[in-house]
């Protein structure tokens, strides 16, 4: 069922690092600390973008800190909860700074743990699940924020993609493991927090979106290729959110 944005109120951009928020903050403006119970001291920044309301949420890293603090940011009333940060790429053909715009999202260790491995509950497994862990986007949200943001793309040099991305509680350093994460989830990128922070918004009836910009292959160099792309792949994500904060307010 479509979700309503609520006609006022900030929209909820939640990074899990300081650094990935740090370009966000750098696109704002009359920002000032918001705290609430359950959040750490600076987590939640309220301001504006271009004029747009926005609170800027330091949510940490992981499913569990993530869900946590964006529950806690929603006293804050948010029109939509935004996930945005770095992630990496499950295929050949993303480079560095590209930016995905999620139409879905999934728990790629929601799962049934065997010997050799494990297997998915909820993409035609045996064993059934209630935990959700496939979430799909409101459609014409997407599409309006994917139109929104073509002008950025084309004056930036952004390459904006459409797709799915894999959550999980783990760093993604080994080719073997990528491999198998995409194979099991037919997802794009990988991360640690989207999936679960849609959970979250979706639990309160909130509209979410996920976006994610590529820091690494998910491969042995991936931890080298992550500090040295952060920056750049935090500055695509955060412009893309920028351009199409803008059409959250039209909806």
């Amino acid at each position: 069922m479509q979700q309503q944005l609520r006609p006022s109120g900030p929209t909820l951009i939640a990074a899990a690092l300081s650094e990935e928020r740090a370009a966000l903050e750098a696109l704002a403006t009359d920002l000032v600390a918001h705290p609430l119970p359950g959040l750490a001291d600076g987590a939640l920044l309220i301001g504006r973008i271009d004029a747009h309301p926005v609170a800027l949420l330091r949510c940490g890293v992981g499913k569990v800190a993530s869900v946590v603090a964006v529950t806690a940011a929603l006293a804050v009333e948010p029109r939509c909860v935004i996930s945005v940060g770095s992630a990496g790429a499950l295929h050949a053909g993303y480079r560095v700074g590209d930016v995905l715009l999620a139409d879905g999202v999934l728990q790629h260790d929601f799962a049934a743990a065997e010997a050799d491995g494990f297997r998915l509950f909820g993409y035609g497994a045996d064993i059934p699940s209630k935990g959700d862990p496939l979430l799909v986007a409101d459609a014409n949200l997407v599409t309006a924020a994917f139109s929104a943001a073509t002008p950025t793309t084309a004056r930036l040099g952004i390459n904006l993609r459409r797709g799915r991305i894999a959550t999980g509680d783990w760093f993604v350093a080994d080719q073997k493991v990528r491999d198998a994460i995409a194979a099991r989830s037919s997802a794009d990128l990988v991360e640690m927090e989207g999936a679960a922070i849609a959970y979250a918004a979706r639990t309160h009836g909130i509209p979410w979106l996920v976006i994610r910009s590529v820091s690494d292959a998910g491969d042995g160099e991936a931890t080298l290729s992550f500090w040295e792309y952060l920056a750049l792949a935090s500055k695509n994500a955060a412009e893309i959110v920028r351009a199409i904060l803008p059409a959250l307010e039209r909806r």
